[in-house]
């Protein structure tokens, strides 16, 4: 299993393949990047992220975790 980074990383270039033609279909972007296909669905379908979609319920920005960091 992809760590969080990489995953996120591998769907945004699945997306970009996509997008640019390289690859023609979803099933054929997922498994050059190694992602579940599902993922890359929601994505396509205006889902975000996890860690962008639940920030607001964070304690620290993320300005203030990377300041700590």
């Amino acid at each position: 299993m992809l760590k969080t980074d990489a995953r996120e990383t591998a769907i945004q270039f699945a997306i970009a393949d996509l997008n640019s033609g390289v690859e023609k279909s979803q099933r054929a972007a997922c498994k050059k990047w190694g992602i579940p296909q599902s993922s890359l669905q929601e994505r396509l379908n205006g889902s975000k992220p996890h860690a962008i979609a639940h920030s607001h319920q964070q304690r620290l920005t993320p300005e203030q975790e990377e300041f700590l960091v």
